[in-house]
């Protein structure tokens, strides 16, 4: 059996080249640079900038046509439920699972939230008709506070038609709604400009709301005086 040994520099050199090669990795597994830096959200833009191990859970829409549409985490009937509302159009997400349009052409405005709870990211797909539309992204920490983004089209990876957009909480700071607002739409010559449809939605870190003491106290209070009322019905 033959048996090759390398030298002192040969293996110092493997090494080293091992050791630069996974810091290049490294690097690049973590080289996400936002498009928007804020108080209590980045944003970022198309899926190869997005930073990784977020462990997003898919959410899978209700088929219907309304002023607000359901979506499970999950899958097509988990729980949380995460809802689609809006404040100007018909939502129309008749062909469920994924994507969410408006009955009238354009989205001109929706609000994403998970009823009874808070949440890390979400990441979902824009689809504009004309990449000068206007698109405004506010993210409302759990707080109160907001951060708002409408400088999208400026970015060198934006395209007209789909793209990609990550919402994600800084600092251990989480979410309690996501509003997305096109303000073109009818207005232009050229005919309809706006977010033409929202979809494939993603979200993780969710994180149940905590219920006030006060709250819990009176339950507690509650199941005391139903407690004292089945004692007394019994005697």
């Amino acid at each position: 059996m033959e048996t090759t040994f390398l030298s002192r520099s040969a293996l110092l050199a493997a090494k080293q080249f091992a050791a630069a090669t996974m810091l290049a990795l490294c690097a690049g597994a973590v080289n996400a640079v936002p498009v928007y830096t804020g108080t209590y959200v980045d944003m970022y833009l198309k899926q190869n900038t997005f930073p990784p191990n977020l462990s997003e859970q898919m959410v899978f829409l209700d088929a219907a046509v309304s002023s607000t549409i359901t979506g499970h985490v999950g899958s097509q009937t988990g729980t949380p439920l995460v809802m689609f509302s809006s404040t100007t159009d018909t939502l129309d997400a008749s062909n469920g699972f994924a994507t969410i349009k408006a009955t009238d052409g354009a989205i001109n405005n929706v609000t994403i939230t998970a009823p009874g709870y808070w949440f890390n990211d979400l990441i979902f797909g824009v689809k504009l008709t004309d990449s000068n539309a206007s698109l405004e992204v506010t993210a409302t920490d759990k707080t109160g506070g907001t951060d708002t983004f409408t400088n999208w089209t400026a970015q060198t990876d934006w395209v007209s038609g789909l793209n990609s957009i990550l919402v994600l909480s800084t600092g251990g700071n989480l979410m309690k709604s996501i509003t997305i607002n096109s303000n073109g739409g009818f207005d232009s010559l050229e005919g309809l400009v706006g977010a033409d449809q929202v979809k494939h939605f993603e979200i993780s870190g969710l994180t149940p709301v905590p219920v006030p003491a006060a709250a819990w106290l009176f339950g507690s209070g509650l199941l005391g005086l139903v407690g004292i009322a089945r004692r007394k019905a019994a005697v």
